[in-house]
């Protein structure tokens, strides 16, 4: 079984306290149904790419990014409070639409899978 290295503790620390920061101590209604969706580190730990995606429309979510970049010194400094480390990593927050994009490719394929099944009756009929 392989050891998590400290990279990825760190990455997950960090995602679980702004989960916790952002639900907890925040109180900007800008901010919505924010979920932290990830968490990248670079490999000397001094910063940090937190990745979130939002429940709702464009509006919504371009709401809630101006509300996170808004409310990120509030952020930064509770998470350094949090994190047992010397140097807390900066953060940056980034949009994360790789689920929007799962759902449009498992679209896609149901609509070929529709497709190709329609071509198969049709073909069957026209040998009968």
């Amino acid at each position: 079984m392989r050891d998590f290295s400290r990279k990825d503790r760190l990455s997950d620390q960090i995602k679980r306290e702004t989960a916790d920061i952002l639900q907890n101590v925040l109180k900007d209604p800008g901010i919505g149904f924010v979920t932290i969706t990830d968490v990248e580190l670079t490999s000397d730990l001094r910063y940090a790419k937190v990745f979130y995606s939002v429940l709702g429309d464009e509006s919504d979510k371009a709401r809630s990014g101006k509300a996170l970049t808004k409310s990120l010194g509030v952020i930064q400094s509770e998470l350094a409070r949090r994190l047992n480390i010397r140097k807390a990593p900066l953060i940056s927050f980034h949009l994360d639409t790789s689920a929007e994009y799962g759902a449009k490719m498992e679209k896609l394929f149901k609509k070929i899978e529709e497709e190709r099944n329609e071509r198969d009756d049709e073909g069957s009929s026209e040998r009968e």
